[in-house]
């Protein structure tokens, strides 16, 4: 199979590179950069108080997910036309594996299949998702978790603290430039 024959495969493979490069030019932003310096001291002191190891690698997914959580609670229709064209395009993603090779593409497809069907960012409208979503990449790939358990209720009382402070200081922090270049990619 050739991608070129199929505009769904090369729509997919760009929108692949497309998203490398808009996550890499997103940690090297102004608006990165500030909200990380806005909220670093205020994270570190709550990871070394509830032994959350890592702090910098969880302030970069804290970051993330505060922002999807933001853009999710200002745009819930753009998060419904994601899991629509997630769920409709199942059949490239499928081809998409083929092409690749992967090594797994069933235990690959049941997740897929999973996150659709559990619409799991819709949770980010909770800030006690957010703590949870945090803890469940900690799982996923092999570090520490146990801090979630021991302390949870006061860890989403931080996050959300955090949240609060940090959302309503958006503009100053650079979201319009964020929001300027996702425009310009659609």
């Amino acid at each position: 199979m050739v991608v070129g024959d199929r505009p769904s495969l090369t729509d997919f493979f760009s929108g692949c590179i497309q998203h490398i490069e808009r996550d890499k030019a997103f940690h090297q932003s102004h608006f990165f950069e500030q909200s990380y310096a806005s909220i670093r001291d205020e994270w570190k002191a709550t990871c070394l108080k509830f032994n959350i190891p890592k702090y910098w690698f969880s302030l970069h997914v804290l970051i993330e997910i505060m922002l999807d959580k933001y853009f999710i609670d200002n745009n819930i229709d753009k998060l419904h036309l994601f899991y629509y064209q997630l769920q409709n395009e199942r059949n490239t993603v499928e081809e998409a594996l083929e092409i690749l090779q992967h090594p797994q593409p069933d235990i690959f497809l049941d997740r897929y299949d999973r996150f659709c069907q559990s619409q799991y960012l819709f949770h980010y409208q909770d800030i006690n998702r957010v703590a949870f979503a945090l803890h469940r990449i900690y799982m996923q790939i092999g570090l520490n978790d146990q801090w979630y358990e021991l302390h949870e209720s006061a860890i989403v009382n931080a996050i959300n603290a955090i949240y609060e402070s940090w959302s309503n200081n958006l503009p100053a922090l650079g979201l319009d430039e964020i929001q300027r270049r996702d425009e310009a990619h659609q």
